[in-house]
């Protein structure tokens, strides 16, 4: 019944995804293209393998997410998701020495 009334509320060209398995996720990753994503944990480590930027939004230790201030805290780990790094990183093959990707540590004098 919860379900039939989140769909009801939903717009056109919308997808819903109950209980999905890597597959069915891959697959609206690959149709969706979305710039970030908002999840629990076990889809954040499928995104991970993607390099796709995303929140953890069942962790509460960087605050909650409701009302002002937490729109504050979600907008904070929105930023430091895209902006992290690491995950352009996380594509380089250490191991291949014809790789040259230079690594920048910003705020280094």
């Amino acid at each position: 019944e919860d379900f039939e009334k989140v769909i009801a509320r939903g717009k056109e060209g919308t997808y819903y995804i109950d209980d999905g398995n890597e597959l069915e996720f891959f697959e609206i990753i690959d149709l969706v293209k979305p710039d970030v994503i908002f999840t629990g944990p076990r889809v954040g480590e499928l995104v991970k393998k993607l390099h796709i930027p995303y929140v953890n939004g069942h962790g509460y230790h960087n605050g909650p997410y409701m009302g002002f201030e937490g729109f504050v805290n979600l907008a904070r780990d929105m930023y430091n998701a895209v902006h992290n790094p690491l995950r352009h990183l996380a594509a380089v093959d250490i191991r291949d020495k014809s790789q040259t990707t230079p690594i920048i540590v910003r705020g280094a004098a």
